[in-house]
């Protein structure tokens, strides 16, 4: 300990009086470690996380799917039928759901996410309220008359500072009064992991909280409940399979519309999910991908610390030969040189610490286009500080034990006799250790370069995609009707008088409304039709198509075309025959001839006629393919929820603000969930894709500063070494070009060097990323020409710069100092 403390002191002292030498390598470690804590602390708080649930390994998740692959959550009344079942299997099956909703702050409306759950929900997780109560049985009775909520953590702490006295107060939402008995444990995670919803209420408050949206608990084919159940005592995994097996046939004999011979119930432990089973198989090899990526950026980072220690080592020669001769162990040498780069090592792994901790913060506060509290716990506990210390550690260890290692090999009495040993030495192998190390360097970040490339130009295929509608600028409100206030008639009495007075609006051109616009990602609906004249797939009773109800007026407020037939008009109401507009994706699927209009098709026992053919737009997602797509008309139909969507010549955003405003002085208690423009609601659709292409091209970024620092290192260490050859050049009349171009040469060769590895390496991992590309082939030209120019640029760049300082020397000064 006493002479690891003395190895330790005098670190310090070189690394103070090499302070230059020192702040290069931190920074470079602390860069790459810094964007290795990063995206490590992302993948810990969603991949590795563990599980609150106590004996997790005796719950399961339950979803609805075919095969073995899982299509989705299940509805309510399957969940009913599922629990009378199955009680001797299952102790406990929770139910959950996520339901965004206003919240009436008095001067202003927030938007909220909550999380709807049954009286089993908090009993099957085990858990304790931190603060008062949480949700039980006595909770989840009868629709509509449980107005009580428990807050989360999160939104306790943020919305209402922590404050004790909480429980008992009332929160309006959705226009009512609902009474929080209790503050949730931090421990719980909600539904997603990462969506912290701002409060739990109960299931049986569906209605009120979305209002208009009908009896969904009596739905059978309204699939939005998430399942969740815990394993009696005594029951096995295999007997929880064959009891659901059972309850799956009986289903399928008793609801043959909404169960297929292919549907199936799946019960998959939970131990065996790592985000949610819908999700995984995006998120773990996104994961996987993302520490690979950060993964080369500490490489390069370490190459660079690898290379200044063998610097130090070369200038060191003849202060290591000395204390060898005078009786130093070469153990303790190796020692000496090891501490010291373990404490440039941990000097930047603190510095990557504090810029993981920034950058974090700065992702996770971005106003990002979509309507989801993002909450991750990415603070710093045991594991993430664990990391850090390993692969500050790890970077010491391994590359800097080579240096050492080679530092303590020199020969002794030829190193002593050499009275220019060290900084001033010349000559050596042209290809040495450092050299390997940039080329290494070069390499990793040109492939990061053109994967930065390839994710760029998929981003920028994708931000081309036309999807059909919302060229113009357009203001949209999503709105909720309490039904209990406006049923009926009235209900749309009120839908017309607010689109009347959104025509009002001195800089609305175009207003209409739909139930649910194309491209949204939080609510995606479709319904089962037959044809005459076409047989459904194999095992399936009808064609899934996808499905809205719009307006007249949403058509031109959109920018949708009408190709054939008329628009909807007054007429088409509930006393009239259904009608529907049909894409043209679906006029063709179903009536290739032209002959749609005027055609019929069922949905359920309901005969509808085709009277229009709209122009296509996307449904689901940009790169789809075509889908079948009908609108049915808002004057036959209750719409849960109203998309108002207005077009303007203007300032959508400012469009939008008016209809706020327009809307609070129509009617208070009319629930405004998101105001948005038509711009930010498509961004959505991209988001993954410009997070993929900003992250990749800042990776990319900086391993080509780290390449740089390398490159000009090398360059001027090698230019430091040929001081005097420098010199004796200039002093016998050698041009100052000449001697620029002779001491880039190296650099530049090493860069080429690099370059062609990297082009190789780069055309493997790019194979590996067809699948997630999309527009650009793996193999694009311009990614594979643009990524090495700029390299090769920088580069040249990096070598030129010593090399011209070193052509200005005075010849005089350098040889009499020499």
């Amino acid at each position: 300990m006493h002479a690891l403390l003395a190895d330790l002191r005098y670190a310090i002292r070189r690394a103070r009086s090499r302070s230059g030498f020192t702040l290069i390598a931190i920074v470079s470690l602390g860069l790459g470690i810094g964007v290795n804590t990063a995206a490590f602390s992302l993948v810990n708080a969603i991949v590795l996380r563990k599980t609150p649930l106590p004996q997790p390994e005796r719950v399961v998740q339950l979803y609805l799917g075919r095969g073995d692959a899982v299509t989705g959550p299940m509805s309510y009344p399957d969940y009913v039928d599922l629990r009378e079942q199955t009680r001797d299997v299952f102790g406990a099956i929770s139910l959950s759901k996520l339901t965004v909703t206003p919240r009436d702050m008095g001067d202003h409306v927030e938007t909220i996410m909550g999380e709807l759950v049954n009286g089993d929900y908090f009993p099957m997780l085990g858990l304790r309220a931190q603060m008062g109560r949480l949700l039980g049985a006595t909770d989840d009775v009868a629709d509509g008359a449980h107005p009580v909520v428990v807050l989360s953590d999160n939104y306790w702490r943020g919305a209402f500072g922590g404050d004790p006295g909480v429980v008992g107060k009332d929160m309006r939402l959705g226009g009512r009064a609902y009474t929080i008995v209790g503050v949730a444990p931090r421990s719980i995670e909600g539904l997603v992991p990462g969506l912290a919803p701002a409060f739990y209420a109960s299931m049986r408050m569906l209605n009120q909280l979305e209002p208009g949206i009908g009896n969904a608990l009596e739905r059978r084919g309204d699939h939005g409940h998430f399942a969740k159940a815990r394993l009696a005592d005594g029951q096995t995994m295999a007997a929880a399979r064959t009891a659901v097996a059972r309850y799956v046939a009986d289903m399928r004999a008793r609801y043959p519309d909404n169960w297929s011979a292919h549907d199936d119930l799946l019960v998959i432990p939970e131990n065996s999910v790592t985000v949610n089973p819908l999700m995984d198989k995006a998120i773990v090899p996104a994961a996987t991908a993302l520490m690979v990526v950060v993964a080369l950026v500490l490489i390069v980072a370490c190459a660079n610390l690898a290379s200044f220690l063998l610097a130090q080592a070369r200038d060191r020669e003849r202060e290591i030969a000395i204390r060898l001769a005078i009786g130093a162990g070469r153990r303790a040498l190796v020692r000496q040189l090891l501490v010291e780069s373990l404490l440039l090592s941990l000097a930047g792994g603190a510095l990557g610490i504090a810029l993981s901790a920034l950058s974090l913060r700065l992702l996770l506060t971005a106003q990002l286009p979509v309507p989801l509290p993002i909450n991750l716990d990415v603070g710093l506990d045991a594991r993430i500080l664990g990391f850090a210390t390993l692969a500050s550690v790890l970077a010491a260890v391994l590359f800097g034990l080579v240096p050492a290692i080679q530092a303590t090999r020199p020969n002794v009495v030829e190193t002593i006799k050499n009275e220019n040993a060290g900084a001033k030495s010349g000559g050596g192998r042209r290809f040495t250790m450092r050299s390997a190390l940039v080329v290494a360097q070069t390499a990793t970040s040109l492939v990061l370069l053109v994967t930065a490339a390839l994710f760029l130009r998929s981003f920028a295929a994708q931000s081309r995609i036309d999807p059909g509608f919302g060229a113009a600028p357009t203001g949209l409100a999503w709105i909720g009707i309490p039904s209990d206030r406006f049923p009926g008639q009235r209900r749309q009495l009120l839908i017309d008088e607010i689109e009347r007075r959104m025509r009002e609006l001195p800089d609305a051109d175009a207003v209409g409304v739909i139930d649910n616009l194309m491209l949204n990602a939080l609510n995606q609906q479709g319904r089962g039709i037959t044809v005459d004249g076409f047989e459904p797939p194999k095992g399936e009773r009808s064609f899934g198509v996808d499905y809205a109800v719009a307006d007249s007026g949403f058509f031109d407020a959109a920018g949708i075309r009408l190709i054939a037939g008329r628009n909807f008009s007054a007429t088409d109401n509930m006393s009239t025959p259904r009608v529907a507009i049909i894409n043209e994706n679906m006029a063709r699927e179903f009536w290739p001839k032209g002959n749609a209009v005027g055609s019929m098709f069922r949905q359920d026992t309901t005969m509808t006629r085709v009277i229009g053919v709209a122009s296509n737009t996307k449904v689901r997602s940009l790169g789809e393919p075509p889908r079948p797509m009908y609108f049915g008309a808002a004057g036959q139909a209750e719409i849960p929820t109203v998309m108002i969507v207005a077009r303007t010549r203007g300032d959508a955003a400012a469009l939008t603000a008016r209809m706020v405003s327009t809307l609070h002085d129509i009617d208070p208690s009319v629930m405004i969930v998101q105001a948005k423009t038509m711009e930010r609601h498509l961004a959505a659709m991209v988001l993954p894709a410009r997070l993929g292409a900003v992250a990749f091209a800042v990776f990319a970024g900086l391993a080509l500063v780290l390449a740089m620092i390398g490159i000009y290192g090398v360059v001027r260490y090698a230019v430091t070494r040929r001081e005097r050859e420098v010199a004796i050049r200039l002093a016998v009349g050698a041009a100052p070009q000449s001697v620029v171009r002779l001491l880039m040469r190296d650099g530049v060769m090493l860069v080429g060097a690099g370059a062609i590895l990297g082009l190789a390496l780069a055309a493997l991992m790019a194979r590996g990323l067809e699948a997630i590309l999309y527009g650009v082939h793996s193999t694009d030209p311009l990614a594979f020409v643009a990524a090495p120019l700029v390299l090769v640029s920088v580069g040249v760049v990096a070598a030129f710069l010593p090399a011209r300082r070193a052509s200005r020397v005075d010849p005089a000064s350098t040889l009499r100092r020499a």
